[in-house]
């Protein structure tokens, strides 16, 4: 084989090396600009995120000095509209206070203090021929502060009664009736109380409000809110004014009472 034969392999070896050295530079040099490409976009996404979280923070920080600013203004305003609550109850109080105080001096007949007040004797205890007046204001009586007096009447009798038999068969309700308030002026008050009870069983209305006025009050006979609430209601079944008045007076003041009394009535007569 001649000497130029020979060269050719050789030299068809070196380009081929040399184009393998030139690839591979290639490939490093891509390589490298896009590590650096990589890099450069890596970064600029960094300080983005740094800059838009920065921002975010101030937008943040803002926001929070913003409503701890309407929150502290909340604060003051509630305490304000409080401080005026309290003004205007105070107010109020006093104008209520004051208001009391005028009605009390205005009215210095209208808080009686005890039972004469709601059951004077003028209204119970009159003679049948006599007229009946009522000038007392009854709803404004507070009951718990009741005492129980024995009074006496002035009125005169239209006849005596011998005996209780003579009281069952001969005495009409209203003849029971003045006999009872003679008895009572006698200070004979547990008789008064069997002839006003007689009576009252006859179906005398009077003599249902006078049990209710003994009752109340102890005279001849345990005192009995209740019993004696349930004649008065009897007597206002009859239209009694005077016993009317009182009945509209427990029904508002005392309900309860007024409740065990009215089933109490139904059972008396």
């Amino acid at each position: 084989m001649s000497e130029e034969a020979r060269k050719v392999p050789s030299q068809i070896f070196r380009w081929f090396e040399r184009m393998k050295e030139s690839y591979d530079q290639s490939i490093q040099n891509t390589l490298t600009k896009f590590e650096s490409y990589s890099s450069q976009q890596q970064d600029r996404i960094d300080t983005s995120h740094k800059a838009e979280i920065e921002h975010l923070k101030k937008m943040n920080e803002k926001q929070s000095a913003l409503y701890n600013k309407q929150i502290e203004q909340l604060h003051k305003d509630v305490n304000y509209y409080r401080q005026q609550l309290e003004k205007q109850q105070q107010t109020i109080d006093d104008l209520n206070t004051r208001y009391d105080t005028v009605l009390r001096c205005m009215l210095p007949n209208k808080q009686p203090n005890n039972i004469k007040d709601i059951f004077s004797e003028h209204d119970f205890l009159s003679p049948i021929d006599e007229e009946i007046t009522d000038d007392i204001d009854y709803k404004s009586t507070n009951t718990s502060e009741i005492t129980y007096e024995n009074t006496k009447t002035q009125f005169e009798p239209t006849s005596i009664v011998s005996d209780e038999k003579t009281i069952n068969n001969e005495l009409t309700p209203d003849l029971l009736f003045d006999q009872a308030i003679q008895k009572r002026n006698e200070s004979e008050y547990s008789q008064a109380f069997m002839l006003f009870e007689k009576a009252a069983k006859l179906g005398h209305a009077k003599s249902m409000g006078a049990m209710g006025r003994s009752y109340f009050l102890g005279e001849g006979i345990d005192e009995d809110q209740c019993t004696g609430l349930a004649w008065l209601i009897n007597a206002a079944n009859l239209e009694l004014s005077q016993a009317i008045k009182r009945v509209e007076h427990f029904a508002t003041t005392a309900p309860e009472l007024y409740e065990k009394a009215k089933l109490k009535s139904e059972q008396l007569l």
